[in-house]
């Protein structure tokens, strides 16, 4: 087929039947910053030998496992996507031309979501984040959190699924979550074998040890840049660049000061200590003891965390939206990258985060529209 995309199926990865693909329309994949990965193919379909040829193939059925790999350079394959299939939407015309089939799946997050748990956990919650993951026999690359419980006063409960556990990790310590690949084999000899490496840590990269929060430094390497207007006869990396720029943004965190000697003591909380209670609030009702919720006491750790939040939420200003194709980039473009963009004016040409990223493959081209933001002007960063 002219797709340049590798489908496989099945948890051994064999290549999707030829009676399959022949029928692929359009392969979409959906990409954001520490959520799932969807994705879904669309086929045309039509009625063969008495029955639909691809509504009725037992490769696209429930839960089966789809993997989604672009082809680059010497068949080396790229995973953009590997989970079970979720959903089917279908359309049947009368006698079978013009009917179709989308079939919609996302990353193996999803298994993670079917069954609530009630369980403690004792040390860090990196830790706890670590042990769930290898028991889905994802490879856990986790960092360090700050807070060491206990289970007594101190205490890190799970009372839900496991995905929605994770989540709340990486929430309350200022992390992302999300599913990395990394693929050996090729294409031309069909045997594969992928790592799905589950990470939960700051994107992008930052020490969170210290006293005082940092907006992030970002730096692209030297193989992801784009060029937006570059001189004639040279390829543009992208088709279209759009920027917003909020110049409030970076003056709105407000309501802390910085502990200057880096040793984690907390000069003015997030969480002030309470009020001397007013005795007519809140208002009396008769029969009933009603007292005035009193804010929770916070530890340095805790406190360091809120104040991290703050400034790294506020530190991103600049957000642009692009347009490229996996030909003019030269590589897969997708959340998290630290990409950088050049030929433009001062003030934008610099370093970016990707922050979402969709990917439309058809037999004519790949196209990718992205989202990126970044946290200064003048270089970004």
């Amino acid at each position: 087929m002219g797709f340049g995309v590798y489908i496989t199926t099945g948890t051994s990865l064999k290549r999707l039947s030829t009676e399959i693909t022949a029928w692929l329309v359009e392969v979409r994949v959906e990409m954001e910053l520490s959520k799932p990965t969807r994705f879904a193919l669309r086929f045309e379909d039509d009625i063969c030998n008495g029955s639909f040829a691809v509504s009725g193939s037992g490769e696209l059925k429930q839960d089966e496992k789809l993997g989604i790999f672009v082809i680059g350079e010497n068949d080396a394959l790229d995973c953009l996507v590997y989970g079970p299939v979720t959903k089917v939407k279908s359309n049947s015309q009368l006698g079978g031309p013009g009917s179709w089939i989308e079939i919609h799946g996302e990353d193996r997050r999803v298994e993670m979501g079917r069954v609530g748990v009630q369980a403690k956990y004792t040390g860090l919650a990196s830790a706890a984040a670590a042990g769930i993951l290898g028991a889905y026999q994802f490879t856990p690359n986790t960092q360090d959190t700050l807070i060491e419980y206990d289970g007594k006063k101190k205490q890190l409960s799970q009372r839900g699924s496991d995905l929605t556990f994770l989540e709340e990790i990486a929430r309350k310590n200022n992390m992302e979550f999300w599913i990395s690949y990394e693929v050996t084999g090729s294409a031309q000899t069909g045997i594969l074998t992928l790592t799905e490496t589950a990470n939960l840590r700051t994107s992008p990269e930052r020490n969170q040890a210290g006293g005082v929060p940092q907006a992030p430094v970002l730096a692209a390497p030297p193989d992801r840049t784009l060029a937006v207007n570059p001189p004639r006869r040279e390829c543009p990396g992208v088709n279209k660049f759009e920027a917003k720029i909020d110049y409030e943004k970076p003056v709105a965190a407000k309501g802390f000061t910085f502990d200057a000697a880096g040793d984690k003591a907390v000069i003015d909380q997030i969480v002030q200590a309470a009020e001397t209670l007013d005795p007519t609030r809140p208002v009396p009702v008769g029969g009933v003891v009603r007292e005035a919720i009193i804010p929770p006491k916070v530890d340095p750790e805790e406190a360091f965390l809120a104040k991290e939040a703050i400034v790294f939420e506020q530190s991103w200003f600049v957000e642009v939206d692009a347009s490229t194709t996996f030909e003019q980039a030269g590589f897969v473009i997708r959340p998290h990258q630290i990409v950088e963009f050049t030929h433009l004016d001062e003030r934008l040409s610099g370093s970016y985060q990707v922050m979402k990223a969709l990917h439309v493959i058809t037999a004519s081209d790949h196209f990718t529209d992205f989202t990126a933001h970044t946290n200064g002007l003048g270089g970004a960063g």
